[in-house]
């Protein structure tokens, strides 16, 4: 069975791009714009991990994530452009368990994902 991510990412070519690697990689994914409409599939969708923008339209991508985290206790990944030392602390203050600075490498965050899944799995079972 399939691992379910969720996307939350506000530019539509980069959600489209990230959506299609996963699938391919064999995720069942469901993507959406931004943090309020990716609430209302929480019902109907049940992640095991979730990927999101820090730049978010409408709530702040960062306490989207802690709000993720605290709520479903699945794993997050914040996506964003900052590359500072300052980011890193930021990270570990909202409990992402990945930030990645875009652009992308689709096998490598492919990679990341499974490896987070496994660790996640064996932490819960």
């Amino acid at each position: 069975m399939a691992d379910n991510i969720l996307i939350i990412e506000g530019d539509p070519a980069l959600r489209k791009e990230l959506t299609s690697a996963l699938v391919e990689a064999g995720f069942a994914v469901v993507d959406v714009p931004d943090y309020l409409e990716a609430l209302l599939k929480l019902d109907a969708f049940k992640p095991n991990l979730t990927i999101l923008d820090e730049e978010l339209p409408l709530v702040d991508g960062w306490k989207a994530c802690s709000q993720l985290h605290r709520a479903l206790n699945i794993p997050v990944i914040l996506l964003g452009e900052d590359s500072s030392n300052e980011v890193w602390e930021r990270v570990m203050e909202v409990e992402a368990d990945l930030y990645l600075v875009k652009p992308l490498r689709y096998r490598e965050l492919v990679a990341r994902i499974k490896a987070i899944l496994r660790r996640y799995k064996k932490a819960t079972a």
